[in-house]
């Protein structure tokens, strides 16, 4: 940054001493060149500047990340022990996830392509699920039923849904 700056104010001295800026065209916009220069210099240390500070931030931040890591998992070794030292069940049996989600299989009625999707899908509102092969809508919440192909229990408007519980 001290070189930067050492170059810019040698140019600057320079086109004083040959007063550059008041015999042409070409000297004004040299003049103005070396001004545009100078600014990009302060804002360029102004980077740096701040970009020391950033860099002493996330080095405390990381170290306080360290010590709360250590006094969690510190207090880990001793999960699942009652008062009495003794291993607690629940403890033990509760790892933190539920059973695997269950998928349901469709078959497109365009493409005729099977696709599985998650069993928790089907409950909520909003949801239209696509084929993946083809993009056609397989399942509308709004409607709650699968859609099924053109030619199984045909609704008003040609298209046949069966529903969902």
């Amino acid at each position: 940054m001290a070189d930067l700056r050492r170059r810019v104010s040698h140019l600057v001295g320079m086109a004083q001493r040959y007063d550059v800026g008041s015999r042409s065209r070409e000297g004004k916009i040299i003049e103005e060149m070396i001004d545009v220069l100078r600014d990009l210099t302060l804002d360029v240390e102004e980077v740096s500047a701040n970009q020391v500070e950033i860099e002493d931030f996330l080095d405390e931040l990381d170290e306080d990340l360290l010590d709360v890591e250590e006094e969690i998992y510190d207090d880990d070794d001793n999960v699942g022990l009652d008062d009495d030292d003794t291993l607690d069940d629940e403890e033990l049996l509760d790892d933190g996830f539920d059973e695997e989600p269950s998928y349901i299989a469709l078959e497109c009625p365009v493409c005729h392509q099977e696709s599985s999707y998650n069993g928790e899908l089907f409950d909520r509102d909003g949801i239209q699920l696509s084929c993946p092969h083809c993009g056609n809508v397989i399942y509308d919440s709004e409607e709650d039923c699968i859609i099924m192909d053109q030619s199984d229990d045909e609704d008003d408007d040609g298209i046949g849904y069966t529903s969902y519980h």
